[in-house]
């Protein structure tokens, strides 16, 4: 039994900011993306080609909010891939604060960050708005979005097959806006993919309430796309260069193709080859030197990259043997459950390298986000890749590790494998430079 509440009682605050500031949600068009693994890939995909190609892209303005940022909460807000501008950011973020304590409602990060996405994408005129926000059920933020703003639904992979996220996944599709306002979602695309009783869950729930569900092809036969629009789509080379992602992609094609056949979107075949092309996926590579000690104002150089997809992976290895050769490398890794490993780790790892495997904390306002317990990775990369490994329960533990086996001057270090570990990193660097 799927427990509904309505926005006004999960999140009273930040309705009721949103009201005060001006109504901004009242133009927007949204196109929700939830679900565990495959979310980024899938507002990439959708971003780059509703913009379509130039001239267009100076027209067609699509806003994307997602989860998956990494340095700092402007990444989470942007316009045609282009973050919110500091000035901006500010502007909106200071005026909302205001408004907020003059109101005594005390709104928490997670409800003024998502205030100010929508604030920023209604100022700039955003055609479409690509909201990715996980799988949070009746606490997910995008829940603060009325139905008649809610154009369609996308569920990925779920990952886990958890009566948990499976309930949170069945929120999505009907929930109370207000308490005298029950909507139901006109359309969801669910990855074919997923495992067969979320598949029924949600057949069954879409039935019931009306709304019209696509489940998309998980076949890995080949890599085509069938639409209705566009007749089916041969992919040659699926982007990414890993084959999981024709899930990901046949579910950003499903949410077109019914934005098409809608009339919401006009869309050639040919501007859809175009903007698959032109796909311009997240930067990775942060250097930085890690304040790991407060006090003593211990420093150590890293090299940061989620590295949480194949192609991301190559990428980084690729970098790695161009500037290190064969020098033996330390990694940090972390990665959350429910990842394929050898997509991440084959890349990468070699014989030569040490490998300190760790966890990742609670990520806030996402439960259901967890990282792989250290002693199955430390397992897997020991059979699998090199013998030079150690465990370590935490990140603070990791750099005491690091320092009293003199690793950290040994080999350069590099942490990757999972966004959430590198964010929490950044997060410590900066609560140590505050100190």
């Amino acid at each position: 039994m799927v427990d509904v509440m309505s926005a006004e009682q999960t999140f009273p605050r930040a309705i009721r900011l949103l009201k005060c500031a001006g109504g901004y949600m009242s133009s927007l068009k949204i196109i929700h993306i939830a679900g565990t693994n495959g979310k980024e890939t899938v507002s990439t995909f959708l971003t780059s080609i509703l913009q379509g190609t130039e001239p267009q892209r100076q027209q067609v303005l699509v806003g994307r909010y997602t989860t998956s940022f990494l340095l700092n909460d402007r990444e989470a807000i942007s316009v045609n891939n282009e973050s919110i501008s500091l000035k901006e950011y500010s502007e909106i973020a200071n005026s909302l604060i205001k408004l907020d304590e003059s109101l005594n409602l005390q709104c928490n990060t997670i409800e003024l960050l998502t205030s100010i996405a929508f604030v920023y994408f209604a100022k700039k005129c955003c055609q479409w708005c690509i909201i990715e926000t996980g799988l949070g059920g009746k606490w997910d933020p995008a829940n603060l979005i009325p139905r008649q703003n809610k154009i369609c639904c996308a569920i990925t992979n779920v990952g886990i097959s958890d009566e948990k996220l499976l309930c949170d996944a069945l929120s999505l599709i009907t929930y109370e806006y207000s308490k005298k306002k029950v909507h139901t979602i006109p359309f969801a695309v669910l990855d074919g993919s997923n495992d067969e009783f979320v598949r029924n869950a949600i057949s069954r729930k879409c039935s019931n309430v009306g709304c019209k569900l696509h489940i998309t092809d998980p076949s890995l036969d080949n890599c085509s796309v069938r639409t209705d629009s566009w007749g089916t789509l041969e992919i040659r080379q699926v982007p990414y260069n890993e084959e999981d992602q024709i899930f990901n992609l046949r579910v950003a094609i499903a949410v077109l193709d019914f934005l098409k056949k809608e009339g919401k979107v006009c869309i050639s075949k040919g501007q859809l080859s175009k903007g698959l092309i032109s796909v311009d996926w997240p930067k990775s590579l942060h250097q930085l030197d890690y304040c790991y000690e407060a006090n003593r104002g211990k420093r150590i150089a890293l090299l940061l990259d989620n590295a949480n997809n194949a192609k991301a992976a190559q990428n980084l290895a690729s970098y790695l043997r161009t500037k290190y050769g064969d020098t033996p490398l330390t990694f940090v890794v972390a990665i959350t459950m429910g990842k394929k490993l050898p997509p991440l780790l084959d890349p990468l790892i070699r014989t030569q390298d040490h490998v300190i495997v760790t966890r990742f904390g609670s990520v806030v306002g996402m439960p259901w986000i967890q990282s792989f317990e250290p002693m199955q990775l430390f397992t897997f990369i020991k059979d699998r890749y090199t013998k030079n490994i150690d465990i370590q329960p935490d990140l603070h533990s990791v750099w005491t590790f690091l320092e009293a086996n003199r690793l950290q001057t040994m080999a350069p270090v590099i942490v990757c494998g999972s966004l959430y570990l590198c964010k929490e990193l950044l997060y410590q660097h900066n609560c140590h430079l505050r100190v």
